[in-house]
């Protein structure tokens, strides 16, 4: 008898799911607060939720910062914060809205906006890593580069998978001058998330700078530019480390595409211009002296990196 219990409530139980799985609003709410799903998919889902008429006002600014997040994921940065600031006039607390917001104003270079923001995610205790590496971001970008680190570091300590704050904190140490340290938050933050542009492209920049690695140093700059074609600094050392291989055509298309992002580049002038020169265009000479009217010293700097530019 109770083994025929028991089969009986476990076949109840299926039922119940199969219906829970059934139900529209159900499968919806699940994947809007799924923040492993598709962003298109999580989009689709919160906005189901929302327009369901169903949901109370908190359970729709959760939906709503459910939403904001996967817009950011998808590029539609104006909606996502139309989102985020829905969710927050509704709860001026919740911590996804709060990261999502300061995010997109960190990106745009609203400092003093960005702070308050993050002070208020770190004195709720939410979202920490994300708070600290945006703190950190914050300060580096007003050229504090100590207090970066520091914060960086409070990044690692509260996430040690963390890879964006093991790279910022490289490019902080570099400002610093301590190439090793950066190299080794490089190195880290790689190891962390193998396909990470920003860890990738600094690496690559270091190691060139340094003569050093440089079969590594071209595999970075392969796997972010393969990443990222609009990474401009990827770009930028793949065509140093073409032009030190001779490989002009190469190098031409690779500053030709840094240029496409960022037309007076005086990187990627001088070097248009001397991988020109040296597969027979001798008009090449135009680029280059374009590129010293940007920075007088660009012709030192590819000496540095070991680029013969004659």
């Amino acid at each position: 008898m109770r083994v025929w219990v028991v089969v009986l409530v476990g076949a109840l139980a299926l039922v119940a799911c199969d219906r829970a799985s059934d139900d529209p609003l159900a499968r919806n709410r699940v994947t809007c607060a799924n923040a492993n799903a598709e962003a298109a998919e999580r989009d689709a889902a919160c906005t189901a939720l929302i327009d369901s008429g169903e949901l109370d006002e908190a359970a729709r600014a959760e939906a709503q910062a459910h939403r904001g997040v996967a817009r950011r994921a998808a590029g539609q940065v104006t909606p996502a914060l139309r989102d985020f600031e829905a969710a927050l006039q509704v709860d001026e607390n919740n911590a996804e809205a709060l990261a999502g917001r300061a995010a997109i104003l960190l990106a745009s270079g609203q400092l003093d906006a960005v702070e308050p923001l993050v002070d208020r995610l770190i004195a709720q205790g939410d979202e920490l890593d994300q708070a600290h590496l945006m703190k950190g971001d914050i300060a580096f970008q007003r050229g504090d580069y100590q207090a970066a680190v520091a914060s960086y570091d409070e990044a690692i300590n509260r996430n040690r998978s963390l890879a964006l704050a093991y790279a910022h904190r490289g490019r902080a140490k570099q400002r610093l001058q301590d190439d090793l340290g950066a190299l080794a938050d490089f190195d880290a933050a790689v190891r962390n998330d193998n396909d990470l542009v920003d860890a990738r492209a600094a690496r690559c920049w270091l190691s060139v700078q340094q003569s050093r690695n440089l079969d590594r140093a071209r595999g970075d700059a392969e796997t972010a530019v393969a990443a990222a074609p609009d990474n401009v600094e990827a770009q930028l050392c793949r065509g140093v480390l073409q032009l030190r291989g001779g490989e002009w055509a190469g190098a031409r298309t690779s500053f030709e595409a840094a240029l496409g992002i960022e037309p007076g580049n005086p990187t990627a002038l001088f070097g248009r211009g001397v991988a020109r020169r040296r597969s027979g265009d001798n008009d090449g000479s135009d680029d280059m002296d374009r590129a010293r009217d940007f920075d007088r010293h660009i012709g030192e700097a590819f000496d540095d990196m070991g680029v013969r530019t004659f």
